[in-house]
Parts: structure tokens; sequence; C-alpha cells
């Protein structure tokens, strides 16, 4: 509209139209009209200028245009300067202010006017009132903001809410879970117990039972060595060596295949167990042990294990919220992996803090996810693969306990998870805990008969 403005004054003055009409179109115009000397001095404003700034004519001539500089910072006088002397056309706003002190938006157009020879010899600007449409255009931009800012505090309630829906039910399947691991758990550790007793006696039998026939046969070679040697081909073809041999292979394989069972047995029972106190004392190393040997399957066909641990002393916690954590931390080094990979599980006391990391060799995180590696329902994995709510249920429960996850990875050469847990003191650890005989967790001590289920990754 400015521009239009100008382009029809600047037509009219080439059409050399009668001066006195175009003085009076000039003063009359509904934009403010002004023009100065090549040195900025004012010397001419139309009625309008008058109309929008209080200022007269007769104060306005002979005055620099500063005289309605707001000094606030808002127009780039110096990029307008540069563009005018170099005989361009310049356009913008000004943030101005009235003779009453009252200040206001100004929309401009400004021209230089050139002599024959090309020489700047006076400035045209051309001007309109835009207080109002700033207004205007301020409060929507308000108005905009605002409603930007209510749409991401209502995103950002409504994804803690559905973390927190998803968590509580997360909690609950698992304390399901937990409950019917428990109770396998239990029918399993009966049978396998008199598997185990019954497997010592027969290997006693069979000991006694070959000590008997080593005898026997003695005496037949020493007391009817005839008989003895109308035996032997019937010995041999029997394979009686063989067989009194592989009994005990067989017994003792059996036996450590039972002790075997009764170790997954006692892990799966302390890794699920339903009557475990929230709070007590627990031996980390424990948990760490117990996570290890309940995925040892996942672990053992892509990786081998290093594990380093230091004497830790007991920490007051909640063991199967943090085997949880651990756990899921394994299982993300797992599937990292993709063959021939190294993991090291390590812990060790430093300023007053039990450090724990997991370190593996597999892909790695990108720097683009690392941020976002514990926001809820966060995954790169493909879908239907896992809902993202692993990682950041872990960085809860870490953070519950006062500590905190580092994250150090690298694209192609793996990933650390460190665990800072700061220990509390052991008046306080005393104070809330409840020395009773009762084992419960990684070793620990209970405090109170509260249920807790047990926590398996999600993956």
């Amino acid at each position: 509209m400015m521009d239009k403005k100008l382009q029809n004054i600047l037509d009219a003055l080439d059409s050399r139209v009668d001066p006195v009409l175009l003085l009076k179109a000039v003063e009359q115009n509904s934009a403010t009209i002004v023009i100065t000397d090549s040195a900025g001095i004012i010397t001419y404003v139309n009625a309008k200028f008058s109309e929008m700034t209080g200022y007269t004519k007769s104060e306005a001539l002979g005055q620099n245009p500063r005289i309605l500089k707001g000094d606030d910072g808002l127009t780039d006088y110096k990029e307008m300067w540069d563009t005018l002397l170099a005989g361009q056309r310049w356009r913008g706003d000004f943030h101005n202010k009235r003779k009453n002190g009252e200040f206001f938006w100004e929309r401009a157009a400004i021209s230089p006017i050139l002599d024959q020879d090309g020489k700047i010899t006076h400035f045209l600007a051309i001007k309109e009132d835009i207080t109002e449409r700033k207004k205007i255009e301020d409060a929507l931009e308000r108005s905009v903001a605002e409603s930007v800012q209510m749409a991401t505090t209502m995103e950002f309630l409504n994804a803690e809410l559905k973390a927190t829906q998803s968590q509580m039910l997360q909690r609950e399947k698992m304390a399901s879970i937990g409950q019917l691991a428990a109770g396998v758990a239990h029918e399993i550790n009966n049978p396998i117990g008199f598997v185990a007793s019954n497997l010592r006696s027969l290997d006693k039998y069979i000991k006694k039972l070959t000590g008997y026939l080593e005898l026997s046969e003695s005496k037949l070679k020493e007391q009817a060595p005839d008989l003895w040697q109308e035996l032997k081909p019937e010995r041999k073809k029997l394979k009686i060596d063989f067989l009194l041999e592989d009994c005990d292979d067989l017994v003792a394989e059996s036996l450590d295949g039972a002790e075997r069972v009764r170790k997954i047995v006692q892990n799966l029972k302390t890794f699920s167990r339903v009557d475990q106190a929230e709070e007590q004392l627990a031996d980390l190393n424990e948990c760490l042990e117990s996570t290890i040997a309940i995925v040892w399957n996942e672990i053992k066909d892509k990786a081998q294990l290093e594990k380093n641990f230091a004497e830790l002393p007991d920490f007051h916690c909640n063991p199967q919220e943090l085997t949880q954590v651990f756990t899921n931390i394994l299982i993300n080094a797992v599937q990292a992996i993709e063959k021939d990979g190294l993991i090291k599980v390590r812990s060790w006391l430093e300023d007053d803090s039990i450090m724990i990391s997991i370190q593996d060799n597999g892909s790695g995180i990108a720097e683009e996810h690392r941020e976002k590696i514990f926001e809820p329902f966060f995954t790169t994995k493909p879908v239907g693969e896992g809902i993202g709510l692993g990682m950041s249920i872990c960085y809860e429960i870490v953070k519950k306990h006062g500590g905190e996850i580092l994250i150090a990875s690298e694209l192609g050469r793996g990933t650390t998870f460190t665990i800072r847990l700061p220990l509390e003191s052991k008046g306080e650890r005393d104070e809330t805990t409840d020395q009773g005989d009762d084992d419960s967790g990684c070793n620990g001590h209970a405090d109170n008969g509260r249920q807790r289920g047990v926590f398996f990754p999600e993956i």
C-alpha cells in the first residue's frame, strides 16, 4: 500500500502535472509525507504529519526527524542509512514518539531524490500509522504463543498421564507375573529336591553294587578260574565295565543338572519374591549375580561376560526395582550385539557412592537419540517390539533412589551405562530397616510387610 502511494506521487511528478494540484495532493494525502535535505534536515511536512506527531509545521521545519526517535532500539537506523546512501529505497517500521511523549508505530517507505548528475539532494518519506495494527498483531502473537504454550503443556501432561498409566499397568502386570513365577518356582523346587535326593542315594547304591561286583569277580578268579573264563565273554558282550563307568557319569551329570535347576529356581525366587518388602538392606553384587543368572540364556549365545565386583556395603533400597534396572540394561546390551560380543559388568565405591557400570561393544546409540533415551515411549525398535518404557522406568527407579544414570556411547563402538547410587549413613539405614531374620530380596532384610511384584524388562 505504501509503495503504491509513493509510486503514484512519483508518477505525478514525472507527468509534469499542475504544481498547485500536486501540492494539494501531497498536503491533503492520508499518509504522512516528509521531505528532508541530504543532511536530514526537514524541509517539508504535510498536514498529516502534524496530526500524527503533534508537532506543527513551523516546529518541524529545520529539525532533524530524530525529534521523533523513540531510542528503544526497535529500528535498525544503520541499515536504513546504508541503504539510502547507496541510492536505494528503504522500507521498514519506526517506533516513534509524539510530542506528548506517546509512542506510536509507523510504516515507512523512504527514497533518495537525485539530481541530474545522480547526486542525492533530498529524501522523501511516506509513512502511515500502524499502531492499531501492531496492537492487533501483538495481541495475536501473544494469543498464538499462549495457545502453543497451552498445547505444549497439555501434550506434556498427556504424555505424563500416559506414561503413569502405562507404568501402573506394567507394574500390575509384572506383579501378576511375579506371583506366577514364585508359584512356579515353588512347584519346581519340591520335585527337584526329590530328584536330587534320589540321585544322591542312587549314586551311593551304584558304588556299593560296583564294590560288591568287583569283590565277587576277584573271588571267582581265585576259586573258580574255569567258571570265570566261561563268564568272561558274556561280561565283555554286556559291556559291564562301560556300564559301571557310565553309571557314574550319568549320575554325576544328572546331579549337576539338578543343581543347576535348583540355582535357577533360587534365582527366580529371589528375582520374583512377592513377599519382598519395598525397602531393605541389600548386597547389590548379589543382585547383579542374580540378574546375570536370570538373563544368562540371552547373553551366552552372543557375548562373553566379564565381571569385576568390588566389595560393597549393604545398600538401603528396593532390590527388585534395581534388579529391573540391571535387567533392562543387560538385555539392551545383548540386543545391541550381533555376535562375538563382550559385556563388562563392574561395581566399585567412589565418593560415598556405589557405582555400577554395564558396558558392551555393540552398535552404540546415535547422538540424536541419547537425549531421548529416557523419555517415555521413545524407542528405536520396530513397531510391536517395544513401547519405549523400559529405560524410562529405569531412570525413574534410579532417580527415586537418589541416583543418576550416565551414558557414554559411540556408534559402532558400543555403550556404557554407569549408575551412581549415593550411600546413606548407617544410622539412617538402621532407623528405617527392620533387622529381622527374614531373608528377602538379594540377601537383604525386610523392613515391612508390604507386598511387591517382580519387575521384568520391557523389551
